[in-house]
């Protein structure tokens, strides 16, 4: 049974976990308002530019530092050394990646993939390269809070970044209107605060030891990973650049990365509770020795689906209507359109966290890279046709395509070290119909009957999940009235 302390972590880790991601979204109503569409567009790339250095600086220790904490958890004494190895190999690659990018790799960069001189590296480019960098710290530690289930500390952290980005950023933008001071160097205030308190406690907790015995088995580990995040990074925003060289506007980056942004929320929540979920699965894999699926690890990822069903169609209904009383420039309204395919394809992405626990777990990383570089190509090729010859509704539905892809690749992956047994209805042919009938229903809406249609749409998916769920539903219902009596 899922405990009451379960769901309390749970809306921490995923609600606050999601802040500094959120913030973005937040800001949308003020560059709406103190950007011109073209900046609003240009500033979507300089942050696509971040999170691809940040992948590099990092060099994946933001990704593998809280997994393989739970190797070293119950000594003291390794867990030092092993900390200390992780906070010196962020400063070392830190190093490496600010030479690479300051000295050549953000023009070359910049003229391979958007073909213009749109991003400059002098003064917004240094700055997000500074700013990507100490992410990778803050990241780090961030994640590693939560698999020391530590969400107080969590909540501070977070909420003190989500703070700073707001507040510097707004101040910003009113004192230099219609220019990029306000975003890029507010995301640098933050950045710089968030890092400086994550090395403070970590040095605190564990001190700055070292150990070079570390080093092979953490980069055999973490190479795979950055390799897989770079990738990964490809899947998610090279349709940004492709849609910039193709149809020219830094416009259209700004309305695609507008409606992407939107549904950027259901990913927020859906990661969040994952990060829950994972650390869970993971000690229950490892106390009981377990390689193949249970019941219990099963209700996670069952929970997870009903969730996400019902998310999807209720956010595609109110968006429409809530974002209009905030954002009045009409420009921004064409992603409306493009909403419910783009959402649509979250409804596969329980498949690719489940497939992809195993992986992790058992530390298969290495199968990782070769999975997501099909995904990348498929994402580059299909773009750069879809774009061409669709404009932007040829970008959302690669992006709706390549969710399902990822998760088959990765099932295909983690079956050779994981044995799946799960009810298929649930997991598998519910999404599936969701999908089906979003895609279908959506060749007949038109403005004027786009709200009746995306209500249906989430009639139905409450009609499934009831159906499919209810055994589960009812005593956890019962459960959360008498906690309100």
């Amino acid at each position: 049974m899922i405990s009451k302390k379960f769901l309390q972590s749970s809306v921490i880790y995923s609600i606050v976990g999601a802040l500094p991601y959120a913030s973005g979204f937040i800001l949308i109503f003020w560059f709406t308002r103190l950007l011109t569409p073209a900046q609003f567009g240009i500033n979507v790339l300089y942050i696509s530019m971040m999170y691809f250095i940040q992948i590099i600086s990092s060099f994946g220790l933001d990704m593998s530092a809280a997994v393989m904490y739970i190797d070293y958890k119950d000594n003291a004494g390794i867990l030092k050394q092993f900390l200390g190895t992780i906070l010196l190999g962020l400063f070392v690659f830190g190093l490496v990646a600010a030479c690479l990018f300051s000295f050549g790799g953000f023009q070359i960069f910049s003229k391979v993939f958007s073909g213009s001189d749109v991003l400059l590296l002098i003064p917004f480019g240094l700055v997000t390269i500074l700013s990507a960098i100490l992410n990778g710290v803050f990241k780090t530690y961030s994640a590693l809070l939560i698999y020391q289930q530590r969400p107080i500390r969590f909540f501070w952290l977070n909420i003190t970044n989500f703070g700073i980005v707001i507040g510097s950023s707004l101040a910003l933008l009113y004192l230099f209107p219609f220019t990029l001071y306000g975003p890029i160097f507010g995301r640098l205030f933050a950045s710089v605060v968030a890092s400086v308190i994550s090395v403070w406690f970590l040095t605190k907790e564990y001190g700055f030891e070292w150990n070079k015995s570390f080093f092979k088995p953490i980069l055999s580990y973490t190479t795979p990973l950055m390799i897989y995040a770079l990738l990964t990074w490809v899947v998610s925003y090279i349709d940004r650049f492709i849609i910039l060289r193709y149809m020219t506007d830094p416009t259209f980056v700004g309305i695609y990365d507008f409606g992407v942004k939107l549904v950027l929320g259901i990913e927020l929540l859906l990661v969040g509770l994952v990060n829950v979920v994972n650390p869970k699965v993971y000690t229950i894999w490892k106390d009981e020795g377990l390689s193949n699926s249970t019941v219990e690890v099963n209700r996670y990822y069952n929970g997870l689906t009903a969730f996400i069903l019902i998310l999807i169609p209720l956010f595609v209904l109110l968006a429409p209507i809530l974002i209009p009383l905030v954002i009045k420039k009409e420009i921004y309204y064409q992603a409306f359109g493009l909403l419910s395919i783009l959402a649509a394809g979250y409804a596969s992405r329980i498949w690719f966290y489940m497939f992809m626990a195993p992986l992790m777990f058992f530390k298969r990383t290495k199968v990782m890279p070769r999975v997501f570089a099909i995904s990348a190509l498929f994402e580059i090729i299909a773009a750069i046709f879809m774009i061409q010859w669709f404009g932007l509704m040829g970008a959302v539905w690669i992006n709706f395509l390549v969710k399902p892809l990822q998760a088959l690749l990765l099932y295909r992956e983690s079956r050779k070290v994981f044995r799946y047994n799960f009810n298929r209805w649930k997991i598998i042919y519910l999404p599936v119909i969701f999908m089906t009938v979003v895609v279908v229903s959506e060749g007949f809406i038109t403005d004027q009957t786009r709200f009746f249609f995306h209500a249906g749409q989430l009639l139905l998916s409450i009609l499934l999940v009831w159906f499919a769920f209810r055994k589960e539903l009812v005593p956890f219902l019962n459960t959360l009235r008498r906690g309100t009596r």
